[in-house]
């Protein structure tokens, strides 16, 4: 019930000045040095720093200012875009390095495994008793085998979008 009198007083305050916002706005000075903006034109002694007068816009004013709005979203839009380009490249760039390094580090143990292998499995008893090892350590390179062709898929699908994102800004530049 309280916000009923603030709002009815805010409308009522919005009825009673809507006659600032046509006609002319006076920025002066008094003697004492106090700044005024009024409706009213100020006395005669004081010190006019600013009149404004507020005119009609034509049809051609307000239709030059929708275009300018739509060329300034359509700006925005095409930055957007362009935008989204250059991250699925860098996507694409940092995938792409992720996937080899993982090969990098695949190959690495694949090859410290076999060097593994050879020394426990080098007899049949050995083979046997290291068996467990063996069969870890085999598991361990085939894992690290497998993240390095997930993360060629991964760099490879990061290319693809880079190229989506590509063609889909191509037609709006031609």
């Amino acid at each position: 019930m309280k916000f009923l009198p603030i709002i009815i007083c805010i409308l009522l305050v919005g009825v009673f000045s809507s006659g600032l916002i046509a006609g002319q706005v006076y920025t002066w000075t008094d003697e004492n040095g106090n700044l005024h903006v009024t409706d009213t034109p100020p006395p005669p002694k004081s010190k006019v720093k600013d009149t404004l007068e507020y005119q009609e816009k034509t049809a051609a004013d307000i239709q030059e200012l929708q275009n300018i709005k739509e060329r300034r979203d359509q700006d925005r839009l095409q930055e957007t875009k362009t935008n989204r380009v250059a991250e699925a490249k860098k996507r694409a760039r940092q995938a792409d390095k992720a996937a080899q390094t993982a090969a990098e580090q695949a190959d690495q143990i694949t090859q410290e495994v076999e060097v593994y292998i050879r020394r426990l499995g080098s007899t049949k008893e050995k083979r046997k008793q290291f068996r467990k090892k063996i069969q870890r350590e085999i598991q361990r390179a085939e894992a690290a085998q497998m993240r390095a062709r997930q993360a060629a898929e991964d760099a490879k699908q990061a290319a693809e979008d880079a190229r989506l994102a590509e063609e889909e800004l191509k037609p709006q530049k031609e």
